[in-house]
């Protein structure tokens, strides 16, 4: 029975153990967090995807059959999806955008100062 376990920190620092088993002969499906069965699905025989939030974090287990009685396991947060910890940090990303731009823009101004007050300096 293939069994797979990810450890996972969630956005507020909080720990998971979300695990997964794969009957061999029935194909029954069973995810569990932290010891608790969060989902069940029987008779998996072809590729499928769960997911499953853990502390606002958007997880996605899947189970990629590549043929025969052959699958492939993988876990990984989705940080594209429209969630609003995702959309906070979509804005979290676009605010520090626009103040490195600021920053660059201030910066400059305050270079061709400098220059000005040299050269007006050097010509007096």
């Amino acid at each position: 029975m293939p069994q797979f376990s990810w450890n996972i920190t969630g956005f507020q620092g909080a720990q998971y153990k979300l695990g997964l088993f794969h009957g061999d002969k029935t194909q029954h499906v069973v995810l569990h967090c932290n010891d608790r069965v969060v989902q069940i699905d029987f008779g998996v025989r072809e590729s499928k995807t769960y997911t499953v939030f853990l502390d606002q974090e958007l997880c996605e287990v899947s189970i990629d059959h590549t043929g025969g009685n052959h699958y492939d396991y993988s876990c990984r947060i989705n940080r594209e999806a429209e969630t609003p910890l995702n959309q906070f940090r979509k804005s979290h990303r676009d605010s520090q955008t626009r103040m490195e731009r600021t920053r660059m823009v201030v910066a400059g101004c305050v270079v061709l100062l400098v220059v000005f007050f040299l050269i007006g300096s050097a010509i007096a």
